[in-house]
């Protein structure tokens, strides 16, 4: 649609725009299907996050991203919300929706994490069944394939540490002290049929929305969302079995989503690089394994408020493509490999 490419540096495509229909659209989630087609995820219903009339839409693009469907429910709960956060592609050929329900009075305590599946290249999906091994309370991130095979999934969790006995006030309760964030890793060696739980990182802050990516093998970096102005790290040298104590870096991050990707030789971070509002959107490039950000691809203008980017890399379009939103609208923008590798 025309009138977005001035938001974009290198314009960009409406996925979804929620309208007077849906009133609010969050938390994209956009992946490449096996027959070539995109479908990107949209966490929307109710008027606002969390709220039980929370649910995922769904739309498809058969023209790499020029135009969509209308958008579709794919996943709702008669008393529940639900919202979706990853699709995993990189493990087989059944792509795998994570999908989770949440009773919005407890904010995101009582979360259920489950998994669906689908063999017709997203066209339909099976019903959503729990993560086996007890792992049914957290929320799924974007997951890697480590170069043994190894899936790894950052997770996070919410505990309560006080007020275990909360009154149920209404959609619009939320947690006031005791209740925090942290922060780990799914891991599973043998194709998803089991998973195990490590890292449990713990920090003054809230830990929320972890990404990672394998640096070089078997040595792993975490950036975290945290409140505090900037994002938290974390490092493991064995695929994610023991981690670093969480830590504050330099990178400035208002409290919001990021995405990390390995391109290469090089680590890719999409970020709102503002410490206090969600504008600045851009893509930063590391060629030391994310001990130093050497330069800045600007995805959006500076004063653009544009966020939670949800990105893939397409080897054979040679581009970086991503989803990212606006809180009512959700847009594909596309960063060419020339303009990252130079």
């Amino acid at each position: 649609m025309p009138g977005y490419d001035e938001l974009f540096t290198y314009g960009a495509d409406l996925i979804f725009d929620a309208g007077e229909t849906w009133g609010q659209a969050r938390e994209p989630v956009l992946r490449r299907m096996p027959d070539g087609s995109l479908l990107c995820l949209h966490y929307s219903g109710g008027p606002r996050e969390p709220h039980d009339d929370n649910l995922v839409l769904v739309t498809r693009s058969q023209d790499d991203g020029a135009t969509w469907s209308e958008a579709e429910v794919l996943f709702s709960h008669p008393t529940r919300g639900v919202w979706a956060t990853e699709i995993f592609t990189d493990g087989n050929d059944a792509p795998c929706i994570f999908v989770h329900t949440l009773d919005a009075a407890s904010h995101y305590l009582e979360l259920k994490t489950f998994r669906s599946f689908s063999r017709d290249a997203g066209r339909t999906w099976s019903e959503p069944v729990s993560i086996p091994c007890g792992a049914g309370n957290c929320s799924v991130r974007q997951g890697i394939v480590l170069y043994d095979g190894t899936w790894v999934f950052p997770v996070y969790w919410q505990e309560a540490l006080a007020n275990w006995s909360w009154e149920k006030t209404g959609p619009e309760y939320q947690p006031h002290g005791g209740w925090k964030f942290f922060a780990g890793v799914l891991r599973s060696d043998n194709g998803g049929r089991t998973f195990t739980l490590h890292g449990n990182l713990r920090a003054d802050a809230n830990l929320w929305e972890p990404n990672i990516v394998e640096t070089t093998p078997n040595r792993l970096i975490m950036l975290i969302r945290a409140a505090h102005g900037v994002l938290f790290r974390a490092d493991s040298d064995d695929g994610g079995l023991t981690w670093s104590e969480p830590y504050a870096t330099g990178l400035a991050n208002p409290g919001t989503k990021l995405t990390l990707l390995s391109l290469g030789e090089r680590i890719v971070l999409i970020n709102n690089a503002n410490a206090k509002d969600r504008t600045n959107l851009s893509l930063w490039i590391s060629d030391d394994g994310g001990d130093t950000w050497r330069r800045k691809v600007e995805i959006c203008p500076p004063d653009v408020r544009m966020f939670y980017p949800h990105a893939f890399v397409d080897h054979a379009r040679e581009a970086v493509y991503v989803a990212c939103e606006n809180a009512k609208q959700h847009f594909l923008t596309k960063i060419p490999f020339a303009d990252i590798l130079r």
